[in-house]
């Protein structure tokens, strides 16, 4: 009886030593919503990960063996829900490393709260904002998992660059949804731009405008041949639609969004000139992790591959958990976040993508550049970034 009884205490010891060996990842992105294309495929690459690292036996640091705990809910794209999620996330469940968020309205909301924190935890987001607070007093606590569009790497800058050279366009017309990420936009290419000696008018328009006719004919007045139009699917799709529909346009470069607009319409564009982080119907098929990873997220979803969103799997996603984990084996540790954070950002990560952090904890990672021409005929350009 002694010997069972000792059998059980020593299981349920062994089992509750086990159960201890947990890392918490937090999430806080847009599910639903009208922004939810950001958080969409942020949320299902970070769940296919975690689900991957478990099913494998979880991950060895320090002669310890750790499995993952995924805490995610879904935000709608709502600053408050998001600071909500924050807050339980670092007091209630104790969480040290955050992804997400892609949105800088709720990036800009949750800062404040966040940087009570520093030194804490780690918040690893896509949001554009965040650029702004990189390497600033009391921030240690950010990086940010998106390139940056300025600068010698920056998709922008290399974008802009090649747009001018293969198209020889002397002047653009932006169309900008008149809100923080547009401003911010406007802030940054509008410069570009004229670098590259090519003139520039914007115009910004109301949030929940569902008719563009007026402001196209304004801006296809100015005699611009290409449309640089807003940041958001949900924009976009009404957009491209109206300028082609009433002749004011019938080429577009965009530095966000997706093809999907182009390709709605692709009988009546001339000309889509589009960044995309990766073009995954073509990777698919000479990228051997590519092709696995749209193998395993059907198998794991039970779904067909959402070919449209997984380019924004750049961000917070798959590669992302994966990069943390091996940065926590260099480190020694599952919880030093100073340590942890410095192999970071000495570190190259290639798997989707080829990631390292800059010194500030900026992202650069490869990227495509999708050119689509009327019917649907597509190029696509590899950009190595590093």
């Amino acid at each position: 009886m002694r010997r069972l009884l000792g059998l059980a205490i020593t299981a349920l010891t062994a089992s509750a030593a086990v159960a201890q060996n947990v890392v918490k990842i937090g999430q806080i992105e847009a599910q639903t919503g009208a922004n939810a294309i950001y958080g969409y495929m942020s949320s299902h690459g970070l769940a296919l990960a975690v689900d991957q690292v478990n099913r494998a036996g979880g991950f060895t640091v320090g002669g310890k063996t750790y499995t993952i705990e995924l805490m995610a809910s879904d935000t709608r794209g709502d600053p408050k829900e998001a600071s909500i999620q924050l807050k339980r996330l670092l007091e209630t469940d104790g969480v040290r490393f955050v992804f997400g968020p892609f949105l800088s309205n709720v990036f800009v909301t949750i800062e404040p709260y966040a940087r009570q924190f520093n030194g804490q935890f780690l918040l690893m987001g896509g949001a554009t904002r965040i650029h702004d607070f990189l390497g600033t007093p009391d921030h240690d606590f950010l990086l940010r998992t998106w390139n940056w569009d300025a600068g010698p790497t920056g998709f922008g800058n290399l974008m802009v660059d090649r747009f001018v050279k293969e198209t020889g366009a002397k002047k653009i017309a932006m169309l900008f949804q008149n809100d923080q990420g547009g401003k911010v936009l406007a802030d940054i290419y509008i410069p570009l731009f004229k670098q590259k000696g090519i003139e520039v008018q914007l115009e910004l328009f109301d949030l929940g405008t569902k008719d563009f006719s007026a402001v196209l004919a304004k801006l296809a007045a100015g005699n611009a041949e290409t449309l640089f139009p807003s940041y958001s699917d949900a924009y976009l799709y009404d957009i491209v639609r109206q300028a082609t529909e009433g002749n004011y346009f019938r080429k577009f470069f965009l530095a966000r969004g997706s093809l999907g607009p182009g390709l709605k319409n692709k009988d009546e564009i001339d000309d889509y000139f589009v960044y995309v982080p990766k073009y995954f119907e073509q990777a698919e098929k000479t990228d051997p992790k590519v092709a696995k990873f749209v193998a395993d997220y059907k198998a794991f979803y039970r779904r067909d591959f959402p070919y449209a969103q997984a380019p924004l799997c750049s961000s917070s996603c798959y590669d992302h958990l994966f990069m943390l984990i091996e940065a926590m084996k260099k480190a020694a540790s599952v919880d030093d976040v100073a340590k942890i954070r410095k192999e970071l950002l000495s570190m190259t990560y290639e798997g989707l993508w080829k990631i390292r952090f800059n010194e500030r904890g900026e992202e650069i990672f490869n990227f495509d550049i999708v050119r689509m021409k009327r019917g649907g005929e597509i190029s696509v350009t590899g950009i190595d970034a590093q």
